[in-house]
């Protein structure tokens, strides 16, 4: 959606560089978010998993690229073509304050079993898709963000064995529906993980980066819903 962000006449983000063609614009924007969502699993930002801390792996997954890094968005934002709109952006901190609490609250998803484990991260992860606090790289920002709070709590998220598309969908089907979809992807695709006993474990992270941050072709709506609800049939099914 072209505004103030853009160049002019354009749905070009105003970038550093100065990519001003669509195609190579979005085609160096993968390749350097890409290379800091890598970085990041192998280093990454010490934070509290709140706002501060979110914002924090934005800024540096856009570095160098885009001069608003970090800073929350001035804009109206909404998943495109749902008719649905993310949080008005004055209200943002607000709004953020008790999911991040939440998150707290729960002691940032310590010692759960998978089951507790992958609802609370769903919960957490559809309110704040729901918040959308950039105007741009939120799902990449979010992607760090979650693994690194998964890691801290002795998990690891295999994302070989999720659709990237089917996985934005459940996303936003979170924002109008409910966190479940999100929840029925991640826990068969979560691996137990000792950080004391595999110090380096953040480069098993680094294959499921590449495959998640990759550009590909769009996929049908129907066929996206399809998916899902089959995984939610199956999560039930775990249930009973």
């Amino acid at each position: 959606m072209p505004d103030h962000y853009t160049y002019p006449g354009t749905e070009v983000l105003i970038n550093i560089p100065g990519y001003t063609d669509s195609e190579a614009w979005k085609e160096a924007e993968t390749a350097i978010i890409g290379l800091r969502a890598r970085e990041l699993a192998l280093h990454p930002i010490p934070g509290d998993f709140d706002l501060p801390h979110l914002q924090a792996i934005h800024a540096r997954l856009v570095e160098g690229f885009y001069t608003w890094g970090g800073e929350l968005r001035d804009t109206n934002t909404g998943p495109e073509g749902t008719g649905m709109a993310h949080c008005l952006p004055e209200y943002i901190p607000a709004e953020s304050a008790p999911d991040f609490g939440a998150l707290a609250g729960m002691n940032h998803l310590q010692a759960l079993d998978r089951d507790e484990f992958s609802r609370g991260l769903a919960w957490t992860w559809g309110e704040i898709t729901a918040i959308h606090p950039f105007r741009d790289i939120n799902t990449r920002s979010q992607f760090v963000f979650f693994n690194q709070l998964a890691a801290s709590a002795g998990w690891l998220i295999d994302w070989n064995r999720i659709d990237p598309h089917v996985f934005a969908h459940a996303r936003i089907r979170a924002i109008a529906v409910s966190e479940d979809g999100i929840d029925a992807l991640l826990c068969p695709a979560l691996i137990p993980f000792d950080a004391h006993e595999e110090p380096d474990g953040g480069s098993r992270m680094l294959p499921s980066a590449d495959e998640f941050t990759r550009p590909r072709a769009a996929r049908e709506p129907e066929l996206l819903e399809q998916e899902l609800l089959a995984a939610l049939e199956r999560r039930i099914g775990d249930r009973n």
